[in-house]
């Protein structure tokens, strides 16, 4: 049994790095039920419906970070966040989503340091996953591909964040692939090509196939091109 330490975890609001401004973070998955009982139950019986998730994070207040996060109360677009509680480095776990942000506020207690909260509401859920990749790119080519043991039969999601990009005229197309033989793959998300820092997070259809192996693969092109890029994929179970 390994335990994890709550002081390793990395939080990420598109491609911001925030772990630093907060202290207490709660990601909760949900699932609506349904009550079935009918005539001649003895016990209530009940199916699960819809997926839910709401994330709230707690911790210290500073005046570059709040200019960030105040722009993402009333957004009319979602924001993404990748949260990993032992890093964000390759094989770790990581949970993450796109949402709305519905509150965000400060605390001024006397005699103590002004704190900071945020809540958001998933939009089409959150997902439970796996870092793929966590590296600098310069050039094309591919990650090393990640085993899951079985195929998946039911979907999932993805998240490809690129948190510095330089050089001239850089563009980066980044896919996640997957193998039934950890030798031949084929795309299974593709995502909008980067020419600058940004998040983007992926659906794979309820219901799709996810095969055994997975790998990330990069196709750069420009003048000295640099990205650093972190990929991830959830499975649905």
């Amino acid at each position: 049994m390994a335990f994890v330490h709550g002081k390793d975890t990395k939080v990420f609001f598109n491609n911001n790095d925030f772990g630093q401004y907060f202290n207490q973070i709660d990601f909760n998955r949900t699932s609506d039920v349904a009550e079935t009982t009918a005539f001649g139950n003895s016990n209530k019986t009940y199916i699960s419906g819809d997926k839910d998730g709401t994330l709230s994070m707690a911790g210290l207040f500073d005046a570059t970070a709040d200019a960030v996060l105040q722009s993402f109360l009333g957004s009319s677009t979602n924001t993404n966040v990748v949260v990993g509680l032992d890093g964000i480095t390759d094989g770790k776990s990581v949970m993450f989503g796109a949402g709305v942000v519905t509150s965000y506020g400060q605390s001024s207690p006397v005699g103590d340091v002004v704190g900071t909260s945020i809540d958001m509401q998933s939009d089409n859920g959150f997902f439970n996953g796996l870092v793929l990749d966590n590296a600098t790119i310069t050039a094309t080519g591919n990650s090393t591909s990640t085993d899951n043991s079985a195929s998946s039969s039911n979907g999932g999601g993805a998240f490809a964040i690129a948190t510095t990009v330089s050089g001239s005229t850089p563009v980066a197309t980044v896919k996640i692939q997957h193998s039934t033989n950890d030798a031949t793959f084929v795309d299974l998300v593709t995502f909008t090509n980067f020419t600058s820092a940004g998040a983007q997070i992926s659906e794979v259809a309820s219901g799709t196939t996810i095969n055994r192996y997975l790998r990330v693969n990069y196709t750069i092109s420009g003048s000295t091109p640099s990205f650093a890029l972190i990929v991830g994929f959830g499975r649905n179970g």
